[in-house]
């Protein structure tokens, strides 16, 4: 069975399912019956436009050309031969949850580069350019140190979560119906359920141990000794922190 295809550019997309046309712009989501589509024809290289049995025009837009003309053809393959001359009173439209939008992103992103200049400028200016280089090395290492120091926090708290409550499990290579070996494993909880697991993708063996949470049978890690466990955490812990350390000191000491 092939995975539905989705047509996207920023905050719009297209998802094309079995009996239905789901397109989103924002936080409004549409449902357009295939048989409400007269016909779909492109526009431009990487647009499409549909059109509706009752004449109505509809655009899509895309990020590619390979994708749009894809697209078209998974589209016009799954159009019904009849169609519902009802057309545009056949749509449905609800309100999705909020999301952040790309252009918001961007404002973000934007903001804090500015905020990052002038605290360098005002670093260089004020202290001299011998801080304005500290400065410019040690917001970075903050920023840095910091996330590490976070993944290295949600590491040991879910090492710890499955040591409490973890199922250790056999979990075997998982191969594609061409015969084509996959990158991940697979293997089954205690309700039967089935889950897939990138640990290990890299490895040549055709089976793994895996520990996955009782309570959330689809979270897993790689099982491992106890004194792996700590010593990997340990020094990198002791990395994360001592990035952190040197970043905030970098930007502190112009100010104390």
């Amino acid at each position: 069975m092939l995975s539905p295809q989705v047509l996207s550019k920023g905050d719009q997309s297209a998802i094309l399912r079995p009996d239905r046309l789901t397109t989103s712009d924002g936080r409004r989501i549409t449902h357009i019956p295939l048989a409400a589509i007269q016909e779909v024809r492109p526009d431009g290289d990487t647009a499409l436009t549909i059109v509706l049995t009752d004449g109505v025009p509809r655009r899509l837009t895309g990020g590619n050309a390979y994708a749009a003309s894809a697209f078209l053809t998974a589209l016009t393959a799954a159009l019904p031969e009849q169609r519902d001359p009802a057309g545009s009173a056949l749509i449905t439209t609800e309100e999705g949850g909020s999301i952040i939008k790309v252009w918001q992103v961007w404002c973000g992103a934007l903001a804090l580069l500015a905020a990052y200049v002038g605290y360098v400028w005002w670093t260089g200016a004020t202290h001299g350019d011998a801080m304005g280089i500290a400065a410019f090395f040690a917001a970075p290492g903050v920023l840095l140190g910091g996330i590490l120091s976070f993944s290295v926090y949600m590491s040991v708290e879910s090492r710890v979560v499955l040591r409490r409550r973890g199922i250790t499990v056999a979990a075997t290579r998982h191969y594609h119906p061409n015969g084509k070996r996959a990158g991940w494993y697979k293997y089954t909880d205690t309700s039967g359920n089935e889950h897939t697991t990138g640990y290990g993708a890299n490895r040549a063996t055709e089976e793994i141990h895996v520990v996955y949470d009782a309570e959330s049978p689809t979270f897993s890690l790689a099982a491992e000794p106890l004194y792996s466990t700590v010593v990997k955490h340990v020094l990198g812990g002791g990395a994360s922190l001592t990035i952190l350390g040197l970043g905030l000191w970098g930007v502190l000491a112009p100010y104390i």
